[in-house]
């Protein structure tokens, strides 16, 4: 019987079996399948969709504390997570190659077309009761990112009275104190952890040239990374003209300080950032959002010769931006980005950083 049923499996088709791997595309799992067969030991290499769950956070040894650490923990945690996955099985990599680098786990598939990578938690840890979410685009340098950040939000019976929907108010042309400042903080925050999350990914881009499709995200949903097939082949040939300069696995573990950390993520580019806001949202969920604001970033073109090749007209560019925040996030997210689109805009400028 059992005779029977291996060959009756056998007769299964390796692009069937590759099809229900790709479906599976958690690489744990996949790990695992390996050991089975000398014949999944084979396919399993070919799978192409993988999605990779970093599981723990690894804290410093440093004494300090603050946002900014908490990244520099989010990508410890990475590679430590890697290092787990190569533990068990051991027979992913030879015993004298494991690594707690992501390439060195990643090296076990050969035909990598559609990769993500998936944090335990957010990078940003913001006052209590403060909602961020964020999205960017990446090619070699940033392209776009949307930010929508909220100060509170309740659900049903929570709303509480009305007091002063102005309490929130930014001042665009005061000393900052309705909250502007906080907001341009919240957005350099944000663009840090994006960058950050960016530079972890380049040598993978590089080991795997086939990949056409790479999302970092974290498990919170606080924000994302997504790189497409363009602006990978946009990175893969910058990298080519200037040497792949940088090299080494991507981030440096023995490093521990803020100055280690911030020499470890893509430069922002200047940018330019148009920013809504409205004190109080109320959507047709149910859902009451108060302090909503939603910036959406894209790189600020200083060289006149590209401003003039690229120009476009105030229409042009708010129907793109339009289009970008209305892209980013879906669910009460989106309802309350679509609402924030009609609002009056604000538009800022920073240097690169």
């Amino acid at each position: 019987m059992n005779s029977f049923c291996e060959d009756e499996f056998d007769k299964i088709p390796d692009a069937i079996l590759l099809l229900i791997l790709n479906q599976i595309s958690d690489i744990k799992t996949l790990t695992h399948c390996k050991t089975v067969s000398k014949r999944f030991n084979s396919l399993v290499p070919q799978v192409e969709t993988l999605l990779v769950k970093v599981d723990c956070v690894v804290s410093t040894t440093s004494s300090e504390s603050g946002d900014w650490f908490s990244l520099f923990n989010i990508i410890k945690s990475i590679f430590q997570s890697f290092q787990d996955l190569l533990t068990s099985p051991r027979k992913l990599l030879a015993p004298n190659k494991l690594s707690n680098s992501p390439t060195e786990i990643l090296r076990g598939f050969e035909k990598i077309k559609k990769l993500e990578i998936e944090l335990p938690s957010g990078d940003l840890k913001l006052e209590k009761g403060i909602t961020l979410r964020w999205k960017a685009e990446f090619g070699k340098s940033l392209k776009s990112c949307v930010i929508l950040a909220v100060r509170s939000i309740e659900y049903g019976d929570q709303k509480g009275s009305v007091c002063d929907d102005h309490d929130d108010e930014i001042d665009f042309h005061g000393d900052g104190s309705g909250g502007l400042k906080l907001r341009v903080v919240w957005t350099i925050s944000s663009l840090i952890a994006a960058s950050t999350r960016h530079y972890l990914l380049r040598e993978v881009i590089k080991e795997h040239k086939e990949i056409d499709n790479l999302v970092l995200s974290d498990r919170e949903n606080e924000g994302k990374v997504v790189m497409n097939q363009q602006g990978l082949k946009e990175f893969r040939v910058h990298e080519e003209e200037n040497g792949g300069g940088g090299g080494g696995g991507g981030v440096d573990l023995s490093t521990s300080t803020v100055q280690g950390w911030k020499n470890n993520r893509t430069v922002v580019p200047a940018v330019r950032m148009r920013m809504r806001h409205e004190s109080k949202l109320d959507l047709s969920c149910g859902v009451r959002m108060r302090g909503a604001t939603l910036v959406v970033v894209r790189p600020a073109i200083t060289d006149e010769f590209e401003r003039r090749k690229n120009w476009k007209s105030e229409m042009e560019e708010r129907q793109e931006d339009k289009e970008l925040a209305l892209g980013a996030f879906d669910g009460v997210f989106g309802e309350a980005v679509e609402a924030l689109m009609k609002r009056r805009s604000y538009l800022l400028e920073m240097n690169s950083f």
